[in-house]
């Protein structure tokens, strides 16, 4: 329910982004136009942020249940992650061939900011519960298992890619609303997905700690 709310947020920003840059005003300011898109991926990084930081308990596996209360002292620091993961994703963007590959893949955006998001997070939140310093290396997936999560929301986004054929353009034709709107908004939801299964690692792994 959570993953399909952030979905219909995630739409709503891309909606609104859409409409900004396509304003007449914003055809004939570049700098304008770059700008609304740098304050989009700031949108999104605060927004999955926080959406990761409400369900940590339960991503984490030690509530059944949502909690504001229980997360709240990490208010402030979920706001902090999020500008760190949108300054990542932005330094990334500029590197030539990930560029291409990260504007085509928004669910990668997702995976890898939420990835970074969650990492800043439930860190710091599981030493306060535990009350001891907890190696990272004990919670997290190593480089090559993330790349393993990285190819899987990849080959996930071609996968919803061939799936939705018939209702993209053809590749001489204008975009249309779903290539516009609502095909990232679905392939977001896969790095949603993806970012679960890189949680469920670290909730396995949590579990097997010794009290």
């Amino acid at each position: 329910a959570a993953a399909l709310i952030f979905f219909g947020l995630q739409a709503l920003i891309f909606q609104t982004l859409r409409w900004s840059t396509g304003q007449e005003e914003m055809r004939d300011a570049a700098s304008s136009g770059c700008l609304v898109q740098i304050v989009g991926v700031l949108l999104q990084a605060l927004l999955l942020g926080f959406f990761i930081l409400l369900l940590l308990p339960l991503l984490l596996g030690l509530q059944s249940t949502i909690s504001w209360s229980s997360v709240e002292p990490y208010a402030m620091l979920a706001a902090r992650a999020g500008i760190a993961a949108a300054l990542a994703i932005s330094v990334l963007s500029f590197i030539p061939g990930l560029r291409q590959l990260l504007a085509g893949s928004p669910g990668l955006e997702v995976l890898i900011g939420g990835g970074i998001l969650f990492r800043l997070l439930s860190h710091p939140y599981l030493e306060k519960i535990r009350g001891a310093k907890i190696p990272a290396s004990a919670l997290y997936p190593n480089a090559l298992l993330c790349l393993g999560y990285v190819l899987i929301a990849f080959l996930l986004g071609r996968a919803l890619m061939l799936a939705t054929l018939r209702l993209r353009p053809p590749p001489s034709g204008a975009p249309n609303r779903f290539t516009r709107l609502w095909g990232p908004s679905l392939d977001c939801l896969i790095g949603i997905l993806v970012l679960a299964m890189y949680a469920g690692y670290t909730a396995l792994a949590l579990s097997q700690l010794h009290p």
